[in-house]
C-alpha cells in the first residue's frame, strides 16, 4: 500500500508503476527478468524481451522482498544503480533507463550485511530514505481501513458489489495477530470471500489458532468444522463459479497446473 502513496504522490506517477517480488523469480531467470534479453541469446529465447529496469524507464521500479536477491544478481542492481546503465542478456552495448527505486523487506537488512547474505555497498545505495512500518499486530487501528480497502478491491475483482463482512468476521480479523501482515490480511479476506456463499462473509477461514491475539475471545471456536477436503472442494466450486467455469483461469487463481484442477474436479465430482 505504502509504494502506491510513494509513487502516486511523485513526479514520476504518470508513467505506470514497475513492480517485482524478488523472492519469487527463480535465480536463473533474474537477469533476464531485469535486465531483457536479445533473441537467440540462450535456449528458450526466441523473442526479444525488454526488462522490469527498462519497462520502468522514466516511472518507479518497486523491489518487494529485497533480501531475497541472490549475492550475484545484487552485483548487477548495484552497477545499475551506480550509473543507470545496463545490458540485456545477449546484447553487446550498454543501454539507458532512468529509474526511481523503492525497496521493501521484512529482514532485517543490517543483520543480513553481517550475516554476508547482503551486499554493504548495495544496502548503503539503497538506504537513502529508510521508512519503518511495524508489524500489523502492531497496529490494531489500522485493520478497519485496510478491511474496506481490501474488500472494495474484491467487489471489483470478483463483480461482487455488494460484498461485505459480518460483524463476527470482523471480530475474527481483529483478534487474529497477523504474523503474515498485511499480505496474510489480503489473503485471509480473498480466501473467505471465494468460500463464502452470500455476499455477506460470515466465516473468516484460514486462521491460525496459534496466531489469536491475547484478548481473542471464542471466535475461530464459532467457526463451523469441516474437512481440508470439503473446504477445498468449495473453494473449487466458488472460483469456478466467478470465472464463469473457466478452468485455465481457475487454475491461475487457484495457483494450480490444469491437469491438477482437472485431477481435483474428478476426485471432487464437480462438473460445469
Amino acid at each position: 500500500l505504502w509504494r502506491w502513496y510513494f509513487y502516486s504522490f511523485s513526479a514520476r506517477a504518470d508513467l505506470p508503476l514497475v513492480s517485482v517480488n524478488c523472492g519469487a523469480l527463480p535465480e536463473n531467470l533474474f537477469e533476464s527478468e531485469f535486465f531483457g534479453h536479445e533473441k537467440g541469446s540462450f535456449t528458450g529465447a526466441t523473442a526479444q524481451k525488454i526488462g522490469l529496469i527498462e519497462a520502468a524507464n522514466g516511472s518507479t521500479l518497486f523491489l518487494d522482498e529485497i533480501g531475497e536477491m541472490p549475492l550475484p544478481m545484487q552485483v548487477k542492481l548495484l552497477h545499475f544503480l551506480e550509473n543507470g546503465n545496463f545490458r540485456r542478456v545477449g546484447a553487446t552495448r550498454d543501454r539507458q533507463s532512468d529509474v526511481r527505486v523503492i525497496a521493501a523487506t521484512n529482514k532485517n537488512l543490517p543483520e543480513e550485511v553481517r550475516a554476508g547474505r547482503f551486499r554493504t555497498d548495495l544496502f548503503y545505495r539503497l538506504n537513502v530514505i529508510t521508512f519503518h512500518l511495524p508489524p500489523l499486530r502492531e497496529r490494531i487501528e489500522d485493520i478497519s481501513a485496510l478491511i474496506d480497502f481490501f474488500i472494495e478491491s474484491l467487489r471489483v475483482s470478483f463483480k461482487r458489489p455488494n460484498l461485505e463482512l459480518s460483524e463476527k468476521a470482523e471480530r475474527q480479523i481483529k483478534n487474529h495477530s497477523w504474523q503474515g501482515n498485511i499480505r496474510e490480511l489480503r489473503n485471509t479476506l480473498e480466501r473467505s470471500a471465494a468460500l463464502s456463499p452470500t455476499d455477506r462473509i460470515e466465516e473468516i477461514y484460514g486462521l491460525d489458532s496459534q496466531n489469536l491475539a491475547p484478548e481473542a475471545g471464542l471466535a475461530l471456536s464459532e467457526m463451523p468444522l469441516v474437512t481440508l477436503s470439503e473446504l477445498e472442494k468449495r473453494h473449487i466450486i466458488r472460483v469456478l463459479q466467478e470465472t464463469g467455469g473457466h478452468r485455465e483461469k481457475t487454475a491461475v487463481i487457484l495457483g494450480i497446473t490444469s491437469r491438477t484442477l482437472y485431477r481435483k474436479l474428478n476426485e471432487y465430482g464437480i462438473k460445469n
